[in-house]
Protein backbone atom coordinates (compact mmCIF):
# COMPACT_ATOMS: atom_id res chain seq x y z
CA UNK A 1 0.00 0.00 0.00
CA UNK A 2 1.38 3.24 -1.24
CA UNK A 3 1.43 5.57 2.15
CA UNK A 4 1.84 9.73 2.24
CA UNK A 5 3.52 11.19 4.96
CA UNK A 6 2.38 13.99 6.95
CA UNK A 7 2.88 17.37 4.66
CA UNK A 8 4.52 20.17 6.31
CA UNK A 9 0.69 21.81 6.69
CA UNK A 10 -0.52 18.91 8.68
CA UNK A 11 2.22 18.82 10.58
CA UNK A 12 2.05 22.13 11.62
CA UNK A 13 -1.86 21.04 12.54
CA UNK A 14 -0.51 18.33 14.84
CA UNK A 15 2.73 19.07 15.97
CA UNK A 16 1.61 20.53 19.38
CA UNK A 17 0.63 17.14 20.27
CA UNK A 18 3.62 16.00 20.39
CA UNK A 19 5.71 18.45 22.12
CA UNK A 20 8.07 17.46 24.66
CA UNK A 21 10.83 19.53 26.63
CA UNK A 22 14.01 19.51 25.55
CA UNK A 23 15.86 17.05 27.57
CA UNK A 24 19.17 18.04 29.32
CA UNK A 25 22.49 17.24 27.61
CA UNK A 26 23.51 15.05 30.79
CA UNK A 27 21.21 12.69 30.15
CA UNK A 28 22.52 8.88 29.08
CA UNK A 29 21.38 6.48 26.29
CA UNK A 30 20.01 7.10 23.27
CA UNK A 31 18.28 10.40 22.11
CA UNK A 32 14.51 10.65 21.76
CA UNK A 33 13.68 9.76 18.08
CA UNK A 34 11.82 12.06 16.49
CA UNK A 35 8.05 12.46 16.90
CA UNK A 36 7.10 13.38 12.98
CA UNK A 37 9.21 10.30 12.34
CA UNK A 38 7.16 7.96 14.56
CA UNK A 39 3.82 9.63 14.06
CA UNK A 40 3.88 8.53 10.35
CA UNK A 41 5.67 4.68 10.72
CA UNK A 42 1.92 5.10 13.46
CA UNK A 43 -0.04 6.22 11.01
CA UNK A 44 1.27 4.30 7.97
CA UNK A 45 0.60 0.94 10.44
CA UNK A 46 -2.81 2.49 11.02
CA UNK A 47 -3.53 2.96 7.10
CA UNK A 48 -1.81 -0.14 6.01
CA UNK A 49 -3.33 -2.88 8.38
CA UNK A 50 0.50 -4.67 8.59
CA UNK A 51 2.28 -5.34 12.06
CA UNK A 52 4.96 -3.25 13.48
CA UNK A 53 7.07 -6.37 12.24
CA UNK A 54 6.52 -4.98 8.68
CA UNK A 55 7.12 -1.01 9.57
CA UNK A 56 9.62 -0.07 6.59
CA UNK A 57 13.01 1.11 7.25
CA UNK A 58 12.36 4.62 6.08
CA UNK A 59 10.36 4.71 9.76
CA UNK A 60 12.22 4.67 13.23
CA UNK A 61 12.44 0.99 14.60
CA UNK A 62 9.06 -1.27 15.30
CA UNK A 63 9.55 -1.15 18.93
CA UNK A 64 9.66 2.86 18.93
CA UNK A 65 6.95 2.92 17.14
CA UNK A 66 4.64 0.49 18.75
CA UNK A 67 5.59 1.85 22.15
CA UNK A 68 4.78 5.33 21.39
CA UNK A 69 1.62 4.41 19.65
CA UNK A 70 0.63 2.69 23.14
CA UNK A 71 1.49 5.72 25.11
CA UNK A 72 -0.47 8.06 22.73
CA UNK A 73 -3.11 5.73 22.61
CA UNK A 74 -3.74 5.62 26.34
CA UNK A 75 -3.45 9.09 26.96
CA UNK A 76 -6.00 10.32 23.83
CA UNK A 77 -3.27 11.73 21.81
CA UNK A 78 -3.96 9.00 19.10
CA UNK A 79 -7.61 9.88 18.72
CA UNK A 80 -7.01 14.20 18.81
CA UNK A 81 -4.36 13.03 15.48
CA UNK A 82 -7.21 11.33 13.68
CA UNK A 83 -9.33 14.28 14.50
CA UNK A 84 -7.25 17.16 13.54
CA UNK A 85 -6.28 15.16 10.46
CA UNK A 86 -9.82 14.73 9.34
CA UNK A 87 -10.79 18.54 10.16
CA UNK A 88 -7.71 19.06 7.22
CA UNK A 89 -9.33 17.04 4.65
CA UNK A 90 -7.11 13.92 5.38
CA UNK A 91 -8.47 10.54 6.64
CA UNK A 92 -6.73 7.77 7.56
CA UNK A 93 -8.38 4.34 7.55
CA UNK A 94 -8.19 2.16 10.50
CA UNK A 95 -6.73 -1.14 8.99
CA UNK A 96 -6.08 -4.28 10.83
CA UNK A 97 -5.48 -4.83 14.59
CA UNK A 98 -3.34 -2.11 15.12
CA UNK A 99 -6.30 -0.04 14.01
CA UNK A 100 -8.98 -2.35 15.58
CA UNK A 101 -7.24 -1.25 18.95
CA UNK A 102 -8.15 2.69 18.44
CA UNK A 103 -11.64 1.58 17.23
CA UNK A 104 -12.00 -0.05 20.62
CA UNK A 105 -10.93 3.29 22.47
CA UNK A 106 -9.20 1.30 25.28
CA UNK A 107 -5.98 1.67 26.77
CA UNK A 108 -3.40 -0.79 25.18
CA UNK A 109 -1.64 -2.38 27.91
CA UNK A 110 1.97 -3.24 26.97
CA UNK A 111 2.70 -7.19 26.57
CA UNK A 112 5.41 -7.64 28.83
CA UNK A 113 5.30 -10.47 31.24
CA UNK A 114 5.96 -9.97 35.01
CA UNK A 115 6.16 -11.73 37.67
CA UNK A 116 4.94 -10.39 40.69
CA UNK A 117 3.97 -12.79 44.10
CA UNK A 118 4.38 -15.86 42.13
CA UNK A 119 1.81 -14.65 39.76
CA UNK A 120 2.31 -14.37 35.91
CA UNK A 121 0.36 -12.30 33.76
CA UNK A 122 0.65 -10.39 30.24
CA UNK A 123 -2.67 -8.11 30.72
CA UNK A 124 -4.56 -7.94 33.51
CA UNK A 125 -7.35 -10.26 31.67
CA UNK A 126 -4.68 -12.77 31.56
CA UNK A 127 -3.98 -12.96 35.39
CA UNK A 128 -2.97 -15.95 36.57
CA UNK A 129 -2.08 -17.83 40.00
CA UNK A 130 1.19 -19.61 40.34
CA UNK A 131 0.92 -23.48 40.21
CA UNK A 132 1.60 -25.16 43.39
CA UNK A 133 4.44 -27.89 42.65
CA UNK A 134 3.28 -31.41 44.01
Amino acid sequence: MVYDDLTDNEWALVEALFHMSRIPNERRGRPRVDARGVVNGVLWALASGGGWATLSARFPSPPTCRRRFEEWLADGTIAELLRRLRTSGRDVPLRGPIGAAVVKKKPVVPAIQERRSGAFWITPETLRAPVAAD
